[in-house]
């Protein structure tokens, strides 16, 4: 184990991760490297009256901490078992070390849209996987936790068998983005087929995916930028990493998402006087039913443009997940 603090070599690098606008500020660093680090690093917090906040990757930085930080990143061991269909993996595991692990069984996990994520943040924020409506939340298949005080320092859970899914996109012009949330919105949605509509910029997105057969003709609403969709290796349908960046992100959990609101919804995030990037994940299937609605934007200082975006569908929220609230306390 490594231990930083301010001006060693090495300790802004340790404190960095994936969101680049927030930045822990720690007194000390404990770069873990098994369960007895983490054990060392939670009594010096507790001896000097310190808080203490975890990090592996840094995607879902919330609040910075500046007592001790447990950098977790060296802690990453995998095992798969495929007599029993498990997987066992340290703190500082990330998804893709799972899925190519897992692949040659013929087993996936349920991991989200980017394999660089860390397993264990995902998984206890509840982990809306790829195949989410099919499947259920990643959390739901955790077999075992192992902890240093609050500290997860593994985890064990249940891997499928999972080898190939139909998977793909489409990307249309934005100019085209009303008759596209309003095809998506009437997609009578298969409980097998997990999907998302979200805007990128000047354009929109529609991703879908399943281990069974379905059909997206009645998305062919408009001419399309791009279209990917096929039978293809679990590995291929998680997602590809994105360099790190400073963004802002929220999410409200929706009992309904009527159209009319879903296109007030689209229209104040697209004349927002910030970049606000928008997703709507439709729940049911596996999940329970309603929406996941994520707001997302580059900077930070965004929360009165999101809010504002939010109060389109303030009657129908019913909470948040925690997975998706990013340099938000």
């Amino acid at each position: 184990m490594e231990i930083f603090r301010p001006g060693d070599t090495g300790y802004d690098d340790e404190r960095s991760g994936f969101q680049t606008g927030l930045r822990h500020e720690p007194q000390v660093i404990f770069a873990v490297e098994n369960a007895r680090d983490v054990e060392e690093a939670v009594r010096y917090a507790d001896e000097h009256g310190l808080e203490h906040a975890v990090q592996t990757t840094g995607h879902g930085l919330t609040t910075t901490t500046s007592g001790v930080l447990i950098s977790t990143k060296r802690m990453n061991g995998v095992e798969i078992d495929p007599n029993t269909k498990t997987a066992k993996v340290e703190a500082g595991a990330i998804w893709q070390q799972v899925i190519e692990q897992a692949a040659p069984h013929g087993l996936a996990p349920l991991s989200g849209d980017a394999g660089d994520v860390g397993v264990i943040g995902y998984t206890l924020g509840g982990g809306y996987s790829v195949l989410a409506r099919e499947f259920g939340f990643a959390s739901d298949r955790v077999r075992k936790t192992e902890k240093v005080g609050e500290v997860v320092t593994a985890l064990e859970f249940e891997l499928l068998d999972i080898d190939q899914v139909h998977a793909g996109e489409m990307f249309f012009d934005s100019q085209h983005a009303a008759t596209v949330f309003e095809a998506f919105h009437k997609w009578d949605l298969p409980d097998h087929v997990t999907s998302t509509l979200a805007t990128l910029g000047d354009v929109v997105r529609v991703t879908f995916a399943s281990t069974k057969p379905f059909d997206i003709d009645h998305l062919r609403v408009a001419p399309n930028l791009t279209e990917e969709f096929g039978r293809k290796p679990f590995a291929e349908a998680a997602g590809k990493p994105l360099p790190p960046h400073t963004y802002q992100g929220d999410n409200v959990l929706l009992s309904d998402l009527p159209l009319d609101a879903l296109h007030r919804v689209r229209e104040k995030a697209a004349n927002s006087d910030v970049p606000i990037f928008l997703s709507v994940m439709p729940l049911g299937g596996a999940l329970d039913a309603g929406h996941l609605l994520k707001l997302i934007s580059p900077q930070l200082g965004v929360e009165a443009q999101h809010a504002a975006v939010f109060d389109e569908v303030r009657q129908f929220v019913l909470g948040s997940a925690r997975n998706f609230r990013y340099a938000v306390g």
